[in-house]
């Protein structure tokens, strides 16, 4: 079987080490030492790929020359240091690690090197040694270098914090999300929306459009030519708990540079997106979704800037977001700032998060919960475990606090970034280089996003109708309890008339939906005392005269008659025989009401129930139930709960292959037997 094949891509070398790659002259020189004429060629090629921080590429074309050759310890020295970012094998840098060890005080760097490879295979005490060897060394130079100076008092640091937290552990569960989101290529940056009804991910790979492409290389700094894939946007649809569709391009956003997907809004209506102009530095850029196209990318003036502006996130319920530059007046060399909102695409008011966020390193990848109350990035800090980590800070008073590493497994030796959780906090994702991974970069799920306390808040998943068929509206949301100033809108998408939004609990709001032509509907929701995440399903129907009419004409006989049939009905006897029995292609469900004009329905009286199922029949009848059991018992549970929540009405009804049947119906077709 042909063996997989890596690529170190450039974008993602960002906490590599510029002084790894410093091999001096005399470490090349003498790797030529015993080689016949075809390795000589294959050390020159690999020596440019080394020289470029090619370091995956550069290790097969060593290993092949270190076959030929077993006894040439210079060429198992630069294997060692490949094998150090090599994810799967770092291990095997350790087989070659000191067969140098004579010869070092004539190679730059020999244990700062040795001191790094030991770190990445977890070996902290050994790797100490080795940096405080390396520091030594560099202190005694005539010439200091202070860049290097400062990286291994860096690492010495590092290592220490490392040694002081390896028993503290979150007790989360993680899994590579595997095919067909990951693949042998590259995958990063998870968004999602609050309901996790989609995923936008960026991709960097053989699919990428333009396939690989030459970048120039620098005669100034003496730099080749090198061959490389340039990032697309792709997304993918969720199809149940544990399923993804398969992932394909967003065409009209990819070009044939680099265009990357950084944050999604929470009802999934908005989505910054990352661009290489060709500048050299990257901008923020902002796309819509209408109908179920995504517009153009616009971008954003007032972010935006001659440095670097790469990754950027939503505040939910606010005209503000946090997003990461590369301004010469950070604190770091990558900071992380806050804007707020001016007008569509302008922004203003930008402010620095200060050094309790921002350090003298690099803070990238930012995200927000749901409920404003959490940050989550990622930061190559001092208190990072290996390159970048993720962090996590809360909100309280208004103001950010202290921010703290997640630990292990969620952070690895390794890149973890990109830390996005799904609207309840059961669920993260985020992408890293772990052993064992599908690819380059691969994506993970977290299970809980949030450990500890759960994330509080309503999420209201809506429905906007023109006799029957799904229409946009204009939607304001204003709080009337103890939270007056809180007040949001947004638009219900044009094609399935859906829209998404989450309210902050221990308040009461007012939903006004407005669409041109009709009288404005109004929502009353309560959620005082609500201590968990909960969802609530609200529906708005506009209806002409015509279609007032033809429903006027109807009456709910049927289903006042069947509610009489379930009361009449021996549903003791039915669940002693039936209750906990399973039939192929048969469920029952519990309605829970049936309406012509239902305006004046209680959404609060259906808070925290399961999701509620809205059908609008031949009839023009408009029928709410709730769940989709395998057993009379579940349902019978669930209608208990239902009818102390004061929803009289509810009965309980099956599908059987399809189609409805009442409980009477089962005894009489002999479908339970």
């Amino acid at each position: 079987m042909q063996a997989k094949k890596k690529i170190l891509l450039l974008l993602f070398v960002v906490s590599i080490n510029a002084f790894v790659a410093q091999v001096n002259a005399f470490v090349f020189e003498n790797a030529k030492f015993g080689l016949n004429p075809p390795d000589q060629l294959r050390l020159s090629k690999a020596k440019i790929k080394f020289e470029q921080n090619l370091f995956l590429e550069a290790l097969p074309i060593f290993d092949s020359i270190s076959e030929n050759n077993k006894n040439q310890p210079y060429i198992s020295y630069l294997l060692v240091i490949c094998y150090s970012y090599d994810v799967d094998n770092s291990y095997k840098a350790i087989t070659h690690i000191s067969l140098l060890k004579n010869e070092a005080y004539a190679i730059d760097g020999y244990n700062y090197n040795l001191a790094y490879a030991f770190e990445k295979n977890d070996s902290i005490d050994a790797a100490l040694e080795n940096y405080k060897i390396a520091l030594s060394i560099e202190e005694k130079k005539t010439i200091k270098q202070p860049l290097l100076l400062r990286d291994i008092n860096f690492r010495i640091h590092r290592c220490e914090k490392i040694n002081e937290n390896k028993f503290k552990k979150n007790n989360v569960t993680i899994k590579n999300l595997g095919k067909p989101i990951n693949s042998g290529a590259s995958e990063y940056c998870p968004l999602i929306p609050s309901d996790e009804r989609f995923m936008i991910f960026t991709y960097r790979g053989p699919q990428s459009k333009g396939g690989k492409q030459v970048v120039k290389g620098d005669k100034i700094s003496n730099t080749e030519d090198v061959e490389l894939f340039y990032e697309d946007i792709f997304i993918s649809k969720k199809i149940n708990d544990t399923a993804w569709s398969v992932p394909t391009p967003i065409e009209n956003l990819n070009t044939n540079l680099h265009d990357a997907a950084v944050s999604v809004s929470f009802d999934g209506t908005q989505m910054f997106i990352y661009k290489n102009t060709g500048g050299g530095n990257g901008d923020l850029f902002m796309s819509r979704l209408i109908g179920n196209k995504w517009s153009n990318p616009i971008y954003q003036v007032g972010i935006n800037t001659r440095a670097w502006e790469g990754s950027a996130c939503f505040i939910p319920n606010k005209n503000k977001i946090i997003f990461a530059s590369e301004k010469p007046d950070g604190i770091g060399k990558r900071d992380l700032y806050e804007a707020e909102r001016l007008k569509d695409n302008t922004w203003g008011n930008i402010k620095n998060l200060g050094p309790l966020i921002n350090t003298k390193y690099d803070e990238d990848a930012p995200f927000v919960t749901a409920d404003g109350k959490t940050l989550f990035f990622s930061s190559n800090n001092s208190n990072s475990i290996g390159g970048y980590d993720v962090f996590r800070s809360d909100l309280k008073k208004g103001k950010w606090q202290t921010p703290y590493n997640l630990g292990k497994p969620i952070n690895t030796k390794d890149e973890d970034k990109f830390y996005t959780v799904r609207g309840d906090g059961k669920k993260a994702y985020y992408s890293s280089f772990k052993r064992g991974g599908k690819g380059q970069q691969d994506i993970y799920m977290v299970e809980p996003g949030m450990p500890g306390k759960p994330i509080s808040l309503l999420q209201v998943d809506g429905l906007v109708m023109i006799d029957g068929k799904p229409t946009q509206a204009d939607i304001e949301i204003t709080s009337i309890l103890k939270n007056r100033k809180f007040k949001t809108s947004m638009s219900s998408n044009d094609l399935n008339g859906n829209f998404l939004a989450n309210l902050p609990v221990d308040d009461e709001y007012e939903i006004v939906i407005k669409v041109n032509q009709f009288p404005q509907q109004v929502v009353e929701l309560n959620t005082v005392g609500i201590d968990s995440f909960m969802v609530i399903n609200v529906y708005a129907d506009f209806t002409s005269p015509e279609y007032d009419k033809k429903i006027s004409e109807l009456n709910l006989s049927i289903d006042e008659k069947n509610k009489n049939l379930f009361d009449k009905f021996d549903k003791k006897s039915f669940a002693g025989k039936f209750g906990d029995t399973k039939v192929d292609g048969l469920f029952y469900k519990v309605q829970i009401g049936a309406y012509k004009l239902y305006e004046n329905f209680n959404y609060n009286n259906v808070i925290g129930m399961p999701k509620i199922i809205r059908q609008t029949d031949d009839d023009y009848i408009t029928r709410f139930s709730m769940g989709n059991f395998e057993t009379y018992n579940e349902a019978q549970a669930l209608l208990e709960k239902v009818l102390v929540n004061n929803l009289k009405d509810a009965f309980i009804y099956s599908i059987y292959k399809g189609e409805k049947k009442f409980l009477h119906q089962l005894l009489e077709e002999k479908i339970v037997k």
